[in-house]
């Protein structure tokens, strides 16, 4: 069945877990199933209620996805019925008898996402504005005035922020480059790109860095050549070599959406402070092993070698599958336990984040 995955921990924190599950843009299932019973019907019932929301709000449904569809909501509807004898919970309201014609929708109107309630409040709003300042007898050729009146002032204040936005533009053009301005040498690649640079450090004084937001990472600068020496067998690095570092914030994630092909793009964070909080995000990445390998990234960073030669590498902290299991097992639950060595990885094997549709489809392939 498919599976994505979300984080977790028990209760004394001092575990992180990768919970696999249906869950994309909310993370109620792996918050409430070490609250509930063990084996509760409600768990099981929200994963199939969330199979069935991702799969509605796709944006490209062929017949397979649409018979996909009708699996999970025959399995939604049984889930429905065990919690309605268990806990006498009534499902007879209005959304929930979308489940019985969604698909005969979809089929004949197209995908969920080009319906829509907001076409023409635009309008009513205008409307109720200027009958407001009527009075309210012969109301329409009044309307009518306002309307004209209204229409004017938007056209006069768009050609205003229009040569406005071209001033700035202009402005930025004429602008010189500060020769002692900071300039960034970029590996050429198609499917990242770094951004939020930090300060240069070498290869030992990172280590120290690494230790002042949290994450001291022993022996890191032999910890790097040694990746090096595996990576580039045309560049061995010695020891009394130097090798530079910049640090990044983020990283922007070009791939190809499984849902609809088109070429989409993430961002994932590594920040130790992100609006007053720590913020290292997890991703998926290529691996030998079978199945879908997950990692948590806690610097992204740029390395160049006397050499010259530049790469982009993240330090990672992987998450193996664990023997945990919640209190509810689903069907396709598994477990991920982040360990506690850090480990680098070439920003070629990373794929991307793990939230939407997409992801959903990955893991129902894999």
């Amino acid at each position: 069945m498919a599976r994505a995955f979300t984080t977790c921990s028990r209760r004394d924190n001092s575990v992180q877990y990768l919970i696999l599950n249906d869950n994309f843009w909310q993370s109620v299932l792996p918050c409430i199933v070490q609250l509930l019973p063990r084996n509760s019907e409600l768990v099981h019932c929200i994963r199939a209620y969330q199979q069935v929301r991702i799969m509605t709000g796709m944006h490209c449904m062929p017949s397979s996805r649409l018979e996909r569809l009708g699996v999970f909501i025959k399995e939604y509807e049984k889930c429905c019925s065990r919690v309605s004898k268990k806990y006498g919970k009534d499902f007879d309201f209005f959304k929930q008898h979308a489940t019985s014609h969604i698909i005969e929708d979809i089929r004949r109107k197209g995908t969920t996402n080009h319906g829509s309630t907001r076409p023409g409040e635009g309008f009513q709003q205008e409307a109720a504005e200027a009958y407001n300042q009527t009075n309210f007898k012969n109301v329409a050729s009044q309307m009518d005035r306002i309307d004209e009146t209204q229409e004017a002032i938007a056209r006069i204040r768009m050609a205003i922020d229009k040569y406005d936005k071209q001033r700035e533009v202009d402005e930025q053009e004429e602008e010189p480059e500060l020769d002692d301005a900071p300039k960034l040498s970029q590996v050429n690649s198609a499917s990242w790109r770094f951004g939020a640079p930090g300060c240069l450090f070498n290869s030992r004084t990172f280590e120290e860095y690494l230790g002042s937001i949290g994450h001291p990472v022993h022996e890191f600068d032999l910890l790097l050549r040694d990746f090096i020496t595996e990576q580039f067998l045309d560049d061995r690095v010695s020891y009394e070599q130097r090798i530079q570092i910049r640090p990044f914030k983020c990283v922007h994630l070009m791939y190809q959406s499984l849902e609809d092909w088109r070429s989409l793009r993430d961002i994932i964070r590594c920040n130790p402070l992100f609006h007053g909080h720590t913020r290292f995000d997890s991703l998926l990445f290529n691996s030998d092993s079978p199945g879908m390998a997950f990692a948590r990234i806690y610097a992204l960073l740029r390395c160049t070698l006397e050499s010259k030669r530049q790469f982009d590498v993240a330090l990672v902290r992987e998450y193996p599958q664990s023997n945990w299991k919640p209190r509810t097992e689903w069907v396709g639950c598994q477990g991920h336990e982040e360990v506690n060595s850090y480990s680098l990885m070439l920003m070629d094997y990373v794929i991307r984040d793990t939230v939407d549709p997409d992801m959903f489809l990955r893991a129902d392939q894999s």
